[in-house]
């Protein structure tokens, strides 16, 4: 069993684990124990994302069912959910799966043997470096526009003026807008398997360095504008961090940066130069190493659907509001009835809020409502009755808590809790039940719920249309010289992908004359655990000093995983063990 992978008892073991969370949550629910509502729900959406990671799991009909259940019932506790602004939630990360593991299948992927027929690439900040990774990446991506691309340029017209006009104030180059599609289809409320969030798909950690804060009532990584430009930001750093290299800062976005360092020492220490995004590709994890390809796949062909034969699709709604400065905690169906429209138009405007109220604070929280209906809102508000706010709320604590963390939890001061709690000292115990200050006010009228402060009416402007790659005229276009490809028979063993005629190319007739006739075969081997360069030259005939001169290895270590190029005659292709 590999390292990580669950055997199908333990799988079964630990959903049925899930569905007992899913019975003590309704129970919770039952009995008003919001507390241990969240808890649990919590521990099972941990128990989920273990299991998603599983090998195969996503193809079994009876984790899907769980997986929706689970899904489901976070989303109606944090009061998420689809709108004319978030639609298709979360679809992406499935669609990355595929992509990266067609991406995996690619003879020679770092091969620049591609042009864009009848395509010219257009200079940018970012480089655009073609490949066969990036030639399979749009492929795959045209296949079946559809599924996502269309999704993507329709979003593109609602959230792209904004992402323009911060990346522009931020000083990040233009084309790192694309980033967003890859990392979560434009989509402000998606969550992957890793517990990443919002549009530009920010852990917890790495979104408190950056100002996004995350508490039970707010989770600013879902707020489209705070998470652009803390995601811009976060860019810079990463650009600086490798020496201007910005294939290498997206790599170090998706994956560790540390684990990029590492990587990069390693290539440096092989090559004797400064290394680049494709010497770490094969000593960095599967996903990042996709990654780089694919995003360049998505601005080549979202700046510029026409030149491959995509269709314009509808675009999406504008992104504009009134900006409203409240106090207190306001229903949002109460707001959306104040404005005349529907409670998940105000969600979509405020997709940050997580408990459909605008949270408790003692200085103004600003919430979305439609353009031009700030009037209307103030107004409806004078009419109203008086409302009635709880002044406080019951937290129970649980093992791990500290009185600083429920307070940045809820918004209040270390000082304010004490009091409210009556407790004389920073000591709490687990099971000990304290009282969350809110408003101060119990009965406040309508007219005091604006806050002090002007509202605002944002408008974006028009999204700029800049295509990275334009239509050539006919006469200019350079298609990429046929390679003849053989499909490798059956008894080359399961790890031989695919072998190539020696001299496709001027790099690869330059790699092969390393080899002993020109007449040779040229194959790609993927190395299996239990692998030695020993064991893989003696199955195809050749010299482990061979093998290392074609493969640029000084030592003997390899790993599960890799790629190697093999030079061999086709008698001398055995059946691997």
């Amino acid at each position: 069993m590999l390292f990580g992978t669950l055997s199908d008892e333990q799988i079964m073991r630990r959903m049925a684990r899930i569905y007992g969370f899913q019975s003590k949550i309704l129970d919770a629910q039952a009995t008003g124990n919001g507390d241990d509502a969240e808890r649990t729900l919590e521990l099972a959406m941990t128990e989920l994302s273990t299991l998603v990671q599983q090998p195969g799991i996503l193809e079994r009909p009876r984790f899907l069912e769980l997986y929706r259940t689970v899904i489901t019932e976070y989303e109606k506790y944090y009061g998420v959910s689809d709108s004319v602004l978030s639609i298709q939630r979360g679809d992406i990360f499935q669609f990355r799966a595929d992509v990266f593991a067609v991406l995996d299948d690619v003879t020679d992927p770092l091969l620049e043997d591609v042009m864009l027929p009848d395509l010219q690439p257009m200079q940018t900040t970012f480089p655009m470096t073609m490949n066969r990774l990036v030639e399979s990446s749009i492929s795959y991506l045209t296949k079946a526009p559809h599924r996502h691309v269309y999704h993507w340029l329709s979003r593109a017209e609602t959230y792209f003026p904004m992402i323009e006009q911060i990346m522009q104030e931020e000083g990040v180059p233009d084309e790192l807008k694309y980033l967003a599609m890859i990392e979560s289809g434009l989509n402000p409320t998606a969550r992957s398997w890793a517990k990443a969030g919002g549009m530009w798909q920010f852990i917890v950690p790495t979104g408190a360095a950056y100002g996004l804060d995350v508490n039970s009532y707010v989770d600013e990584r879902m707020d489209p504008e705070k998470a652009t430009r803390a995601a811009a930001r976060h860019l810079k750093d990463l650009h600086k961090l490798f020496g201007g290299d910005w294939q290498l800062a997206l790599a170090g976005y998706n994956c560790s940066p540390r684990r990029i360092q590492r990587a990069i020492k390693r290539a440096e220490a092989r090559t004797g130069r400064k290394a680049t995004f494709w010497d770490i590709y094969d000593d960095i994890p599967r996903e990042t190493r996709n990654y780089v390809p694919m995003f360049i796949a998505a601005a080549l062909v979202t700046s510029n659907p026409g030149a491959f034969g995509l269709e314009e699709p509808k675009p999406g709604p504008r992104y504009e509001y009134d900006y409203v400065p409240v106090s207190g905690m306001i229903p949002l169906a109460t707001i959306a009835e104040l404005v005349g429209t529907e409670e998940a138009t105000i969600k979509a405007l405020n997709p940050e809020l997580r408990r459909g109220t605008t949270p408790p604070t003692r200085d103004s929280y600003y919430v979305r409502i439609p353009l031009g209906t700030y009037s209307t809102f103030a107004d409806n508000l004078a009419k109203m009755p008086e409302v009635r706010h709880h002044a406080t709320q019951s937290y129970t604590v649980r093992r791990g808590d500290s009185l600083g963390k429920i307070a940045k939890r809820y918004g209040v001061s270390v000082a304010a809790l004490k009091r409210a709690s009556g407790l004389r000292s920073t000591t709490i115990q687990p099971g000990q039940r304290l009282t969350i200050p809110v408003p101060r006010y119990e009965t406040i009228k309508p007219s005091e719920l604006l806050a002090d402060g002007q509202p605002a009416s944002i408008r974006y402007g028009a999204r700029m249309v800049r295509p990275i790659v334009a239509a050539s005229q006919p006469k200019t276009a350079t298609r990429r010289p046929s390679i003849p490809v053989v499909k490798a028979s059956h008894t080359s063993g399961p790890d031989v992908e695919e072998v190539e005629e020696a001299k496709a190319s001027p790099k690869e007739a330059k790699a092969s004359a390393a080899a002993e006739s020109s007449k040779q075969t040229r194959i790609t081997y993927r190395v299996r655990r239990g692998d030695s360069l020993g064991k893989i030259a003696k199955r195809y005939g050749v010299s482990v000093n061979s093998l290392r001169r074609w493969n640029n290895i000084r030592g003997s270590k390899i790993r599960s995983g890799q790629r190697l190029t093999i030079y061999s005659a086709g008698g001398n292709v055995k059946q691997a063990s």
